[in-house]
C-alpha cells in the first residue's frame, strides 16, 4: 500500500470532514471478481478513510497525489496552448513529453494491471491537452475491466469546491477543505469528457443536489451499463 497521507493526523481530519452521498460509487464493486485481489488507484492524497475502508478488502490500494504535481501549475498547459495557435494541432512531441511526465509522476509498477481507479474531481484541473496525455500515461496500466469514479460541475457557471476527497463506505464519500488554493479549473461537459477520456467511456452519470455530477466510466460500457445522463 503506497501512501501519502492528506494530514498530520485523523482528529484533523474528523474536525472538517462533511459526507457526501454517492449513487454510483458502489457500482465500481460490482464490476469486478470479488475472488481476486484488487487493485485500486486514488490519484489524491491517502484519506483516513479511504485507508480504512479498504483495509478490509483483499486489496492493493495505490495513492499518487497528482493533484500536486507541477503539470497543475498551467506552465506547461499555456505553453501548448501557445503552440495551438501558432500550429493546427499539438506537435506529436509536445505531446508525448507531457504523456512522459505524467507517466513518470504515476510511478506504477509496469505489470500492474488497475482494476478501480478514482480520480475524484482531478479531471477539472487538466485542459484538454493534459487530460489526453494523463488518460495515455494511464492507459498501460489499465485491465480490461478497469473501470473509474470522477466528480464534475454541471457546467462552467457552478463553481468547483475546493476540497479533498475520500471514501468512508461504498455508498459514502467524505470530503475535506483543501487548505492551499484553489488551482485553475477547467470545467469539462459530459460530451467533451467523452472526446477526452480515450480508452474510458461514460457509462452513468448522476447530478447531485449541489449540481456537482459524479460519473461511472468504464472501458467496455456497452455491455455493463447503459450510457444515459439524468440531466
Amino acid at each position: 500500500m503506497r501512501i501519502k497521507r492528506a494530514g498530520s493526523n485523523s482528529q484533523s481530519f474528523a474536525d472538517f470532514r462533511t459526507e457526501l452521498h454517492s449513487n454510483l460509487a458502489p457500482l465500481l464493486f460490482k464490476r469486478v471478481q470479488v475472488d481476486k485481489q484488487l487493485v485500486i488507484l486514488d490519484v489524491g492524497l491517502a484519506t483516513p478513510a479511504t485507508v480504512d475502508l479498504f483495509s478490509n478488502f483483499k486489496c492493493k490500494l495505490l495513492f499518487v497525489d497528482l493533484f500536486s504535481h507541477e503539470l497543475l501549475s498551467g506552465c506547461l498547459s499555456e505553453e501548448a496552448d501557445q503552440e495551438s495557435h501558432s500550429q493546427s494541432n499539438h506537435s506529436q512531441s509536445s505531446h508525448a513529453q507531457l504523456v512522459e511526465q505524467f507517466t513518470a509522476a504515476l510511478n506504477l509498477d509496469p505489470q500492474i494491471q488497475i482494476d478501480i481507479c478514482l480520480f475524484w474531481d482531478f479531471f477539472n484541473y487538466l485542459d484538454g491537452t493534459l487530460l489526453k496525455a494523463f488518460i495515455e500515461a494511464l492507459h498501460p496500466y489499465l485491465a480490461e475491466d478497469s473501470c473509474g469514479y470522477g466528480l464534475g460541475v454541471l457546467n462552467a457557471r457552478r463553481p468547483l469546491p475546493n476540497y479533498q476527497y475520500g471514501i468512508k463506505q461504498l455508498d459514502s464519500l467524505t470530503q475535506y477543505p483543501c487548505g492551499e488554493e484553489q488551482k485553475a479549473v477547467y470545467p469539462h461537459s459530459q460530451r467533451d469528457l467523452n472526446n477526452l477520456l480515450g480508452c474510458f467511456d461514460i457509462d452513468k452519470s448522476r447530478l447531485m443536489p449541489d449540481g456537482r455530477v459524479e460519473y461511472l466510466l468504464s472501458r467496455d460500457a456497452d455491455s455493463k451499463f447503459a450510457k444515459k445522463a439524468i440531466f
